[in-house]
């Protein structure tokens, strides 16, 4: 039996921001939606994203779950629900042809290359909170597939989102039956220990296909035989009925449609030529990371498929996986998608189909097709759901923005003109009336520079973002020796300077990401590239300053996207990982690189659950250890200090305790990472006793103590803001809404990514946060000046400053917007090159596309 701590029920009573005795939850009946839309609804004046046609305003009316009518002024029949939608955006459901969700016992059948006969039908949980969680950020059906462990795996599934339903009530009805193949590392098992299972190679994989095709071919064969006899009056046996050859045998007439995860250019030629010489057609190439490199053969074949935004470098066939390949499949005249894969990422898949337009360019309405018509296009159900048009089901979203802005917040979905989610404003947050807390500064350097020197250089005519002052239109920021030496409205640029046209633009400091692994880590499969996690327990002294790669992939990845700087840091079990360093994503070798080190002593403190469990083995107390080490370096510093005043011959040299001194007086400061809220409070209390200068990293339910983090006076690293709720009664926006609470209770905040593969996505972070709560200057700030400030380098870097280093940034539109594009990175006024590996994938492969399109 599980009971909540005593300790952790203590003190969450009165610890939510606005004084209540407790903090949110989100129970079943909470999840009801007050709205009654089974009269039929009609939405007035709404800006309607169709998925056909560029936006436009008009009402729409629901009638008995279908479409029924969009036009101006349209009269409301007795008994619909009638909803203002002036201000607000309505788009069509999102379809995700790639989830794993709503499965009881696991996704994968792992026993045998071949599990054709496996069903995921028959294990649909329709109680899966996560179905819950889907609709509150748009998802009205999922393709619900086996996982990818097998060669030909099982049978996948079309679900309408409906949650606390009967499993048949969420089946799509009339939908194409699928099937889930695989590629690669997966079914080969390359990322785990070595097995008896066949195949163990991608010609393995092949063969699995070959034998098992020609083994239905022989099986239709035998039945076509055994009927004509029949037709004939013979009396013959029937063949032996096989479940698994009926499924391969309904993929080769058609009935059954494939569905392959894949990742290399030549696996996905390989299944599509293994398809032809079979006389079946792949239905879609899942995942597909490496489809960019074959798109024409792929639009040859007529495959549709789907794929992640911006996912990379988890393993190494993902390493050449880039953000432009959903676009350029889409110019190539693919059926292209995009897909989660994730009960995490499902949730903000109108922000992935933003990312295309971001890094491609891809025009909006098209951006929004690879998360809607074109997935139901795929799935076979285009002709009821995918876009909003008279006729079809009413599967729609109601947001309080464009859904492709980072700031679009799902007000509620429909399905089938039902309302299945309607947001429930559990912390308090939507009024918007969070104060922003003044940010103050020291007084500016006053201008000076050399007109005479000859590396001056002007960005002019851009709107200038100092973050730390108000905003100026039309300015003009001047750069010399590598800082800013002025910037206004009134400028004058020197005659032979260097200039940045910016007209129409936007200006900001470069951004600063806490807590990554740049330089430490490039292939999440392959041990030979990962530095980033030490083994053997308390090592404080470990740095990584001098194994950061220079010329790691990564790096440039990230600039590309704004980000000039890095606290790259070691992410081992520790608890005590070792000492960070702050780079900047320019430099040849680390040295040139490196900005500051040993910046910080990060500590993985020892998790206490929030649920006591009898059974729960006791493990040997890690905070004991390091209470003692701590102990244990400050006598270790008083000797060292007395011999060095004395003359005495000082204690023999210990790495740990030396490394330890300064963080055990306070004259460093340490990152202390807790997440759950039981953490969090004995993290607080070892933070006061020890009287260490610390900060907070992680925080993930810093909401439900943020009373006490408040009182203790830390500032908190929050992130990632794109995660799930730890409890599945936490409220659905959790840990969208992390960062208001804690900042409305007074708490400092910075905002990190934590993620190894995609740091870049640091401002798409930021902005959630802004759309649950979060007030847009101080999420900026999270990103800029207040990291500058946690590293104690707010002289130098995080605004845009007479005096400060020249990290800039310049884009086309607001920095946390996921559509925005980056037109120029400087770091330390050197203008740097915003290429990297996957743009010039993206060009080289572009271009053969386009050749072979041309012949």
């Amino acid at each position: 039996m599980k009971l909540f701590s005593l300790v952790l029920f203590s003190v969450l009573a009165g610890a939510s921001g606005d004084g209540t005795t407790e903090h949110p939850s989100e129970l079943d009946i909470d999840r009801i939606p007050s709205l009654d839309a089974s009269g039929g609804a009609l939405i007035r004046a709404v800006t309607i994203h169709s998925a056909v046609a560029p936006a436009f305003v008009a009402d729409l009316l629901v009638r008995d779950g279908d479409i029924a009518a969009i036009g101006t002024d349209l009269d409301a029949p007795s008994g619909v629900l009638v909803i203002d939608g002036r201000g607000r955006h309505l788009a069509p459901g999102v379809i995700d042809t790639h989830s794993h969700m709503a499965i009881d016992g696991g996704v994968n059948e792992g026993t045998l290359s071949i599990t054709a006969e496996c069903d995921i039908s028959d294990v649909i949980e329709p109680d899966d909170v996560s179905i819950y969680r889907a609709l509150a950020g748009g998802v009205t059906t999922i393709q619900c597939l086996h996982g990818s462990a097998n060669a030909i795996g099982g049978r996948s599934e079309v679900l309408k989102l409906r949650w606390k339903r009967r499993a048949d009530e969420l089946r799509f009805p009339g939908a194409a039956q699928g099937i889930k193949f695989a590629l690669g590392e997966n079914p080969k098992r390359s990322n785990f220990s070595p097995g008896e299972r066949y195949p163990a190679t991608r010609p393995g994989v092949e063969s699995v296909f070959l034998r098992a095709f020609k083994r239905a071919l022989e099986y239709q064969s035998e039945w076509a035989t055994f009927e004509a006899a029949r037709g004939r009056g013979e009396d013959v046996a029937a063949p032996r009925r096989d479940v698994r050859l009926d499924v391969l045998s309904g993929i080769l007439t058609g009935d059954v449609r494939v569905h392959s995860h894949c990742y290399r250019a030549d696996e996905i030629l390989m299944l599509l030529r293994t398809a032809e010489n079979f006389g079946f057609r792949v239905q879609t190439l899942q995942h597909v990371l490496e489809g960019y490199k074959v798109a024409h053969e792929i639009a040859q074949h007529g495959a549709g498929t789907s794929t992640f935004s911006d996912w990379w470098s988890y393993k190494v066939e993902a390493y050449d996986a880039i953000p432009q390949n959903a676009a350029l499949l889409d110019e190539a005249g693919v059926i292209s998608t995009l897909n989660s894969d994730s009960d995490e990422l499902i949730r903000h898949l109108y922000h992935e189909a933003a990312k295309s337009v971001r890094y491609a360019g891809l025009d909006p309405v098209r951006a929004l097709r690879l998360v809607t018509l074109n997935s139901a296009i795929q799935l076979g159900i285009q002709e009821h759901v995918g876009s909003i048009e008279v006729g079809k089901d009413a599967d729609l979203v109601l947001l309080n923005a464009d859904p492709l802005s980072v700031y679009a917040r799902v007000e509620w979905t429909m399905v089938d003109g039902k309302i299945e989610f309607q947001r429930r404003d559990a912390f308090g947050l939507d009024a918007g009336n969070v104060p922003a807390h003044l940010l103050v500064v020291e007084a500016p350097v006053e201008a000076g520079f050399d007109p005479r020197a000859a590396d001056l250089l002007a960005i002019v005519g851009g709107t200038l973002h100092p973050i730390a002052d108000a905003d100026v239109p039309s300015g003009t920021l001047l750069i010399q020796g590598g800082r800013i030496v002025d910037l206004g409205a009134d400028v004058v640029v020197p005659a032979g300077a260097q200039v940045i046209d910016a007209a129409g633009q936007h200006v900001w400091p470069g951004m600063i990401a806490l807590n990554t692994s740049l330089g430490l880590r490039e292939i999440g499969s392959v041990r030979g590239t990962l530095d980033d996690a030490e083994i053997g327990g308390n090592q404080p002294d470990v740095r990584v300053a001098s194994s950061i790669h220079a010329d790691s992939e990564h790096i440039p990845v990230t600039r590309t996207s704004g980000i000039t700087r890095s606290q790259t840091a070691p992410q081992g079990a520790g608890p005590f990982r070792g000492q960070s360093a702050v780079m900047r994503l320019g430099g040849d070798t680390w040295e040139e690189a490196l900005t500051l080190d040993r910046d910080m002593l990060h500590v993985r403190f020892p998790v206490t659950p929030n649920v006591a469990d009898e059974k729960r083995e006791k493990k040997p107390d890690e905070l004991d250890e390091m209470k003692k080490l701590l102990a244990e370096a400050r006598e270790y510093g008083r000797l060292m200090d007395e011999a060095a005043q004395q003359g005495l011959v000082p204690p023999p040299f210990d790495p740990r305790l030396d490394a330890l001194v300064p963080y055990a007086r306070a004259q460093k400061r340490v990152a202390v990472h807790a997440n759950n809220a039981q953490t969090i409070l004995r993290a607080l209390e070892f933070v006061q006793q020890e009287k260490l200068d610390a900060v907070l990293y992680g925080a993930a339910e810093g909401w439900k103590v943020v009373n006490a983090i408040r009182e203790a006076g830390l500032s908190v690293v929050v992130g990632p803001v794109l995660a799930l709720p730890a409890a599945d009664y936490d409220p659905y926006d959790a840990a969208y809404a992390n960062a208001a609470v804690l900042h409305r209770a007074g708490v400092e905040i910075a905002i990190m990514a934590a993620d190894d593969d995609n740091t870049r996505n640091l401002p798409l972070h930021a902005g959630v946060a802004v759309a649950y709560g979060l007030p847009r200057e101080v999420a900026l700030r999270a990103i800029t000046y207040t990291p500058a400030k946690l590293l104690g380098l707010e002289s130098e870097l995080g605004s845009l400053g007479v005096g400060k280093l020249a990290d800039v940034v310049v884009t086309d539109g607001d920095l946390l917007e996921a559509t925005t594009r980056v037109s120029a990175v400087l770091i330390e006024g050197r203008v740097q090159d915003l290429g990297n590996r996957q743009t010039e994938l993206y060009h080289a492969y572009r271009e053969r596309m386009q050749r072979l399109r041309r012949q």
